[in-house]
């Protein structure tokens, strides 16, 4: 399958401390790999990264476009794990998917642009909120609506650093469930940071799972095994599967604390 970013021994070190080091791997056009992890291991650094935020330290990434995409920051959605929103805006629902497109110096939408907000507000759910508050909305209202956004301008790639962090588990499970089908009927290739294994297992094609200066890459079978936890922790660990999620644990000869993925 034609590959739709790489991934080329990437390091990157901050304050003088290194947070990610020598990864490397390829996501593969139209597939979704979950990026997970406990807190600190460099999600977020890696985002940072493939969006040309944050330059490497080392190595390289290569956006791979199609054809007739005419550059990379017109081919990257991207959902952030939270956002400040001023409690008193009147900023309708329309106008701030709206933001979404490319930039244009006119104040006014063409023909072609208001379709393409349309369209984003239809596939995210979210036509009936088009004229409403932004600020008067719901979490899960809103987090169907960032994504709208970072949809509008049909990106090849889709990057999501945590959109589910303030949902209940109910409404987690619809917006992954939407992205997913977005997916599969747009071909978009997805990247979600999620502490959820269940969400993971679910709607993932692999996983990537970071741990500070250690990775593993490939699908869930082959991540949550107790020989490559153990590699990953630098220390003997185990994986206990549960009906909702997957925790890695130490073994009896480990001093390490629990760490619920």
């Amino acid at each position: 399958m034609e590959s739709a970013l790489s991934v080329e021994h990437v390091s990157v070190s901050l304050g003088g401390e290194w947070i990610l080091h020598d990864i490397s791997f390829e996501v593969r056009r139209g597939e979704m790999v979950s990026i997970i992890g406990p807190n600190g291991a460099g999600k977020s650094t890696l985002m940072k990264v493939l969006l040309g935020v944050l330059q490497p330290s080392r190595g390289r990434i290569t956006v791979h476009l199609p054809p007739a995409a005419k550059n990379r920051s017109r081919s990257i959605g991207y959902v952030p794990q939270s956002r400040q929103m001023d409690v008193d805006t009147s900023l309708r629902a329309w106008d701030f998917v709206s933001f979404g497109l490319p930039h244009t110096l006119r104040p006014w939408l063409n023909r072609k642009e208001r379709s393409r907000v349309r369209e984003a507000l239809e596939l995210t759910r979210c036509e009936e909120l088009a004229n409403q508050a932004i600020s008067r909305l719901s979490g899960g209202q809103r987090q169907r609506l960032y994504l709208a956004q970072a949809l509008v301008r049909n990106p090849d790639l889709l990057l999501l650093d945590e959109p589910t962090s303030n949902l209940d588990p109910g409404g987690q499970e619809m917006v992954v469930e939407l992205v997913n089908q977005i997916r599969q009927e747009r071909g978009t290739t997805v990247l979600l940071v999620t502490h959820d294994m269940h969400i993971a297992a679910k709607y993932s094609d692999r996983i990537l799972y970071l741990t500070r200066g250690r990775y593993a890459i490939g699908r869930v079978e082959d991540i949550v095994r107790p020989d490559v936890l153990t590699t990953l922790y630098g220390a003997p660990m185990t994986g206990i599967h549960e009906e909702t999620h997957t925790t890695a644990v130490p073994s009896r000869t480990s001093s390490m604390p629990y760490l619920e993925v």
